[in-house]
């Protein structure tokens, strides 16, 4: 494969390009957007190689198409006649029985159209949000007809491998089904526990972890998410009153002062978060260490240090809190079978650390 184009720079494109980029230096990646200082930002992010012109889409062997939904349609509309006869047409929305009825509606039938999910996204919108590595042992679900040839899905198969992603392989109906479940009710439910919060705005000066945590994808693009819930109103209207029912469970058990009730209830949300699976491989054996240090500069590359020098990777890291008293808290995720050795070679250098359970 040497060319292929991003049709929208915005975060799932630029991050796309910039993944390809750097596992296939040879690759030509060509990118078009509507902000022109979005495609100069994308160069300056090597998100992709040069500006696409619609006279290239030709010569390229995978077009993608990383436009918020409803611009899907344009889009085909625009490209249909400057494909090549052995181009992949593929996309990144969240929806994928809409999006595959519109290839069949609006591509000529001897181009081959594959739909395409990465399950991968930040809360920040545009090409600054955009991340080498986001695709990195992310789900990437494509979505094929029935009568798409094996070899065109092998193709992009291998091209989306290349970035670390861990290609999937369902029908539409399935993706959509599946993903209402795990995406779209998941940001209904933050949306309304902010919603929730306008009755008593001040009680945000009490938030804490807790709330950021769980709420964290409320801040995503409205627009986007508008299309994306509206377009799998099927799946999504189901899952919302599912979504009713067990929170009618807690409410029925918190009135009658049910224990038995409450507990299985949290008992079962407990059991099926620890069963969630851990993306990075690196992390599936790792251990936490939480550790007290000292708010000032260098600290953490001090920590680094001191642990690189006994051969002891940090594979994940999150600074948790500064205190006033100008310290705060750091968790860091090392392999677990040097954690005790990690521990140590802290507490033997003044700091404070333990292991968190």
């Amino acid at each position: 494969m040497k060319r292929v184009a991003i049709i929208g720079l915005g975060v799932i494109g630029a991050s796309l390009g910039m993944a390809l980029l750097a596992a296939r230096p040879d690759l030509e990646v060509m990118g078009m957007d509507l902000d022109p200082v979005t495609i100069e930002k994308a160069m300056e992010m090597a998100a992709i190689s040069r500006p696409l012109l619609l006279e290239d889409i030709f010569s390229c062997e995978v077009v993608f198409i990383a436009t918020p939904l409803q611009i899907i349609p344009q889009v085909l509309l625009q490209i249909r006649d400057k494909l090549g006869p052995d181009t992949i047409v593929t996309d990144v929305g969240s929806v994928k029985t809409w999006v595959m009825q519109k290839y069949e509606e609006l591509l000529p039938p001897e181009i081959s159209f594959i739909g395409g999910h990465p399950l991968a996204g930040s809360d920040r919108s545009g090409i600054t949000g955009a991340d080498k590595y986001l695709l990195q042992n992310a789900v990437y679900v494509l979505t094929p007809l029935p009568a798409t040839p094996i070899e065109k899905v092998k193709i992009l198969t291998d091209l989306l491998s290349e970035t670390g992603a861990q290609v999937m392989i369902l029908t539409p109906a399935d993706h959509d089904a599946m993903v209402s479940k795990v995406s779209h009710l998941p940001h209904i439910a933050a949306a309304s526990l902010m919603n929730n919060l306008e009755r008593q705005p001040d009680a945000l000066r009490l938030a804490a972890g807790g709330l950021r945590d769980t709420t964290r994808i409320a801040a995503s693009n409205p627009e986007l998410w508008e299309d994306i819930l509206l377009f799998n109103k099927e799946a999504v209207t189901g899952e919302i009153s599912a979504l009713i029912s067990q929170l009618n469970r807690y409410l029925q058990a918190i009135e009658s002062n049910d224990r038995i009730k409450l507990r299985q209830c949290l008992k079962e949300a407990q059991q099926m978060r620890k069963a969630l699976p851990i993306g990075r491989s690196s992390l599936r054996n790792s251990a936490d260490i939480v550790a007290i240090i000292p708010d000032k500069p260098g600290i953490i590359g001090v920590l680094g240090a001191l642990l690189g020098g006994a051969g002891i990777n940090i594979n994940d890291i999150q600074i948790m809190g500064v205190r006033d008293e100008n310290e705060g808290s750091l968790r860091m995720g090392v392999p677990q079978s040097l954690a005790g050795q990690a521990l140590q070679l802290l507490k033997d250098n003044g700091i404070r650390a333990w292991i968190r359970e």
